[in-house]
């Protein structure tokens, strides 16, 4: 498991960024949009291997 750092859309206005565990990057993103709503990850990032 990997972490990475994921940017995200929380509102309109504002964006926050957040780190979680994920086997690879289209699992982080699909985490993301899991948790943020689809279309709200505009980045990520491995932070770890």
């Amino acid at each position: 498991m990997k972490q990475y750092r994921l940017w995200v859309r929380i509102s309109p206005y504002q964006t926050t960024h957040t780190i979680i565990t994920a086997e690879n990057d289209y699992a982080a993103k699909q985490l993301g949009e899991a948790m943020f709503g689809k279309g709200n990850v505009l980045n990520w990032t491995r932070a770890s291997q």
